[in-house]
């Protein structure tokens, strides 16, 4: 038979002891520094190719419209599946994947940082 949690204590995070928390900390200083130096960089197109199915694969994971990376893929090259309900969903990632280009494309540079103000 399973335990039930039924005390608040068994729903708290456990944090890592101190000593090893304390290299824990050295590795997130350094990420930050990192992120830091990367700020106000440009992504280049191609991660942002990448991006745009990544983030339409977790949208759609969200939303209960599951498509695996590769069918997403299929669907970008117009290969739909011949199960309509697969290719339903590959339909919706692509439309997640344009309107994400649409609204990039519409909201890029400073003129349109200027619109957001």
């Amino acid at each position: 038979m399973t335990a039930l949690h039924n005390s608040p204590y068994q729903f708290e995070p456990l944090p890592p002891s101190d000593a090893r928390q304390k290299a824990l900390l050295s590795k997130a200083g350094d990420l930050v520094r990192a992120a830091t130096a990367l700020a106000g960089q440009r992504v280049p197109p191609e991660l942002h190719v990448l991006l745009r199915s990544m983030n339409s694969y977790y949208t759609n994971r969200i939303e209960g419209q599951h498509t695996r990376p590769h069918e997403i893929e299929q669907a970008l090259r117009k290969d739909f599946s011949a199960n309509q309900e697969l290719a339903a969903k590959q339909r919706l990632a692509v439309a997640h994947i344009e309107a994400e280009a649409a609204l990039e494309q519409r909201y890029s540079g400073e003129a349109a940082v200027a619109t957001l103000l």
